[in-house]
């Protein structure tokens, strides 16, 4: 991978970043902070204030069609999308309950989705990967951490530090890939959203790519 331009302006096509396979992973690896040791609440107020230790960090894969429409959304309630090209590998609540072998710094990843670039329906134009923090924490509260894109190949695109972005940071358009005619033109977002619910959050970056659509020439004359 390049590594001559910065990472905020990483934009083109995944075979000039050495990706040589269909097979992405999208991944996350993290340190957790352990969770207050109190004895479990009943009350859901004190559940949340229970949980303020803990920080469970969320990643998701939007489908979106040529108008930004968004077709589908892969994340811990749906792990797969209607034609499975896209698959959550399961949901990782801290990092620790994956074992030893996915620890940060580890051989598996905490939490993880597949997308099968190959089986990618006709009409899906752009892919949204995105990240949350379950319980509104910043990303920086975790003791080290990282977001990454990979092939199957062990082939890496980027890596997102997650103690490197803004300080109040708690959910991210981490990333994007547009389809192109004979491969997938890949854009390091690192836009920090307002939405930390994954829907609304997939729906604040369709709306930031229709945007980016460029104007009919009927709209302009």
């Amino acid at each position: 991978m390049p590594t001559s331009q910065p990472l905020s302006l990483l934009s083109d096509n995944l075979k000039a970043l050495g990706l040589t396979s269909d097979t992405l992973f999208f991944a996350l690896n993290f340190d957790f902070t352990p969770p207050d040791p109190e004895p479990k609440k009943k009350n859901k107020f004190k559940r949340l204030k229970q949980n303020q230790g803990a920080i469970d960090i969320d990643i998701a894969c939007a489908l979106y069609d040529d108008n930004c429409n968004i077709t589908d959304l892969v994340w811990f309630k749906k792990l797969r999308d209607k034609v499975e090209c896209v698959r959550h590998q399961g949901d990782s609540l801290n990092g620790k309950d994956r074992g030893h072998e996915a620890m940060y710094n580890a051989p598996l990843d905490q939490e993880q989705i597949r997308i099968y670039l190959d089986k990618i329906p006709a009409h899906i134009n752009q892919i949204g990967l995105l990240a949350s923090s379950y319980y509104e924490q910043a990303f920086g509260k975790v003791h080290a951490g990282e977001i990454h894109l990979s092939d199957d190949e062990g082939n890496r695109a980027f890596e997102v530090n997650l103690k490197q972005l803004p300080r109040d940071c708690n959910a991210i358009w981490v990333a994007s890939l547009q389809r192109e005619v004979d491969d997938w033109h890949l854009t390091v977002q690192n836009l920090p959203l307002s939405e930390t619910d994954l829907q609304k959050a997939a729906q604040q970056v369709a709306h930031e790519l229709a945007r980016a659509l460029p104007v009919p020439a009927t709209a302009r004359s």
